[in-house]
């Protein structure tokens, strides 16, 4: 069993998925009865590596904001 997601053309892991939502765009998938794509293991660690580059990036982000309105502040 996988999910496929037509926006990525892959079928992931069901471990793969959170509430059915492809790891790598956020679309939603479609439950099939097929295996997993070949590369879908490849692909999942490509999204998560670039999902906590974003967190990582948003977090610098807020820190920076936050940080600079206490400097302006005082």
């Amino acid at each position: 069993m996988s999910y496929y997601c037509s926006e990525c053309v892959v079928n992931w892991w069901p471990y793969q998925t959170v509430d059915g939502r492809c790891p790598n765009c956020g679309g939603g998938t479609v439950r099939k009865q097929e295996r997993a794509s070949d590369d879908a293991d490849t692909l999942y660690r490509f999204a998560r590596a670039e999902a906590a580059k974003r967190d990582l990036h948003a977090r610098f982000e807020a820190y920076y904001a936050e940080h600079g309105q206490q400097s302006e502040a005082a």
